[in-house]
């Protein structure tokens, strides 16, 4: 069933990825960088440490922690996906390896990262909260972290109907069970307002399911923020301020005692 999934929805996204282009070559050869600052104070400094982007679309997010100094990896479904990927890293002569493969089948050289990071629509794809934490835990080197930014699924339900008032349009404790449909505003760029668009496989995860999970798969929680974002509750006015739009999770994985006696005194 998981990989029925990820393949209906690999299709899907090579139909829309053309208008999906990110930030152009002028941007990151400018120095542009799409990682917020909330994300780059958890993640800390990536100067010569590993990085995996699962999820990492035309590259963009990929392309700025690279740009840091840090070696990075960036794992997307879309072939179309990762051509811009690479095309963007070969005209900015920044070093990102792209790979074509399922966030939840990863190649098995790819381990011992220093921090795996999702972002911007990225956890809404995942069909297994379990399946997804133990992968990330065991892909990453011991002291290292998983650095999880995205809409928060309140906004994910929520649609903004007019001055002050909201409408329900999705089940917030839908969890393992698909969106039935997807409010116009909230799918992705390229099927938007598009009536041609194809039909998406998401879910809805509150971001205690994503906690517990981790925390399952033998992480620490480090940190845990919300944030609003009145730009996504476009309409709404001062009201939009009071909601959340956004969320961060961090979790490490802790050095255990047997790495700890390997270590030179």
């Amino acid at each position: 069933m998981l990989h029925d999934i990820t393949e209906s929805n690999r299709a899907n996204w090579n139909t829309i990825h053309d208008a999906r282009p990110g930030q152009p070559v002028s941007y990151f050869a400018a120095g542009g960088s799409t990682l917020s600052a909330d994300e780059l104070a958890a993640a800390g400094s990536v100067r010569g440490r590993r990085v995996l982007q699962l999820a990492c679309s035309c590259g963009d997010e990929a392309l700025s922690w690279a740009s840091l100094g840090a070696a990075v990896t960036g794992v997307d479904i879309s072939e179309v996906a990762l051509e811009m990927a690479r095309e963007k890293s070969a005209a900015t002569g920044i070093p990102v390896d792209f790979r074509r493969a399922d966030m939840l089948d990863l190649p098995a050289d790819l381990t011992e990262f220093d921090l795996i990071y999702l972002s911007w629509g990225a956890i809404c794809w995942v069909p297994d909260l379990t399946v997804f934490a133990t992968l990330v835990t065991s892909r990453l080197a011991p002291g290292g972290s998983i650095l999880l930014a995205d809409h928060h699924p309140v906004w994910e339900v929520l649609a903004v109907q007019g001055p002050g008032q909201l409408t329900v349009t999705a089940d917030y404790f839908g969890r393992s069970t698909p969106r039935a449909t997807i409010e116009n505003t909230k799918l992705p760029t390229g099927a938007r307002d598009n009536p041609s668009a194809p039909t998406f496989t998401a879910f809805i995860w509150p971001p205690s399911d994503i906690i517990t999970a981790l925390l399952a798969a033998g992480l620490t929680l480090d940190t845990f923020q919300e944030s609003p974002s009145t730009e996504m509750y476009a309409g709404l006015g001062p009201a939009a301020a009071h909601l959340p739009a956004t969320y961060l999770i961090k979790a490490t994985r802790n050095v255990s005692h047997e790495t700890l006696q390997q270590v030179p005194k």
